[in-house]
């Protein structure tokens, strides 16, 4: 008899989860057994408000939000090296370098499985992750245990066409989901943030000083200077691939 895995969705809680809600809600896709959206305590309200308002009453209350802290084994720095886990601007060999992405691995993903493990210990699992056509290239398959779906390439779904599809069920338009301390920020998203979310931004500001206080040559701002102080002009845009290493399901 062939094993039976339990339908996992990372919801994300931006605009290409608001798109798999949306067809879960009119019956396009199958209603997953788990919906599980990791709170890493970084992200923005925005995202928060949306899925509150939003997501849940449409789902019947189905995407359960799990406390990074309650499941990760480690937190900003890692343990071994002391190194800072988010991709931060750095200064230190006296030119402006970026560190590795890790955050989004230890806060996310192996928060979500451990949670999933601890809670339904299932033999098999489907892991729903909702990359659209303009990320397929992170839509990596695994073998085992987890393996993965994809149900927006499946459907060959762009990024515009998710927020047509919710916008078509008469839903506000999806925040971008992010973290308001993320260093792959562009500088339209720090313009935001500070205009549109001003406790976030002073959080950014607060957050970028607390980790000086351990390593003072990091920056969340792609100019190596203060965020507080930084030029976030459009003259000065700076493109980035948002949070890679298996992204922040989107």
């Amino acid at each position: 008899m062939r094993q039976q895995r339990l339908q996992v969705w990372s919801c994300g809680g931006g605009t290409q989860s608001a798109a798999i809600a949306a067809m879960i809600s009119n019956g396009t896709l199958p209603r997953p057994d788990v919906a599980v959206i990791a709170d890493t305590g970084y992200e923005q309200q925005t995202t928060w408000k949306y899925l509150d308002t939003v997501l849940n009453p449409a789902l019947g209350g189905l995407i359960q939000r799990v406390r990074s802290q309650d499941w990760a084994t480690v937190g900003l720095w890692s343990l071994k090296s002391q190194d800072l886990l988010i991709p931060a601007f750095t200064t230190q060999s006296g030119r402006l370098g970026k560190l590795p992405t890790y955050c989004s691995q230890e806060w996310k993903k192996r928060v979500v499985q451990r949670f999933i493990a601890s809670t339904y210990h299932p033999k098999a699992v489907t892991n729903w992750l909702g990359f659209s056509i303009d990320e397929q290239h992170r839509a990596k398959q695994e073998r085992g245990k987890w393996q993965r779906r994809f149900p927006l390439l499946e459907h060959r779904m762009t990024r515009d066409m998710s927020i047509a599809l919710v916008q078509r069920m008469g839903w506000p338009t999806p925040p971008r989901s992010s973290c308001w301390m993320c260093p792959n920020h562009h500088q339209r998203d720090w313009r935001q943030i500070k205009t549109q979310n001003p406790q976030d931004w002073e959080k950014a500001i607060a957050f970028e000083r607390a980790i000086q206080q351990s390593d003072p040559q990091v920056w969340l701002h792609h100019s190596g200077t203060p965020l507080a102080i930084a030029d976030l002009g459009e003259a000065q845009e700076v493109l980035f691939q948002h949070c890679e290493n298996e992204a922040c399901f989107t």
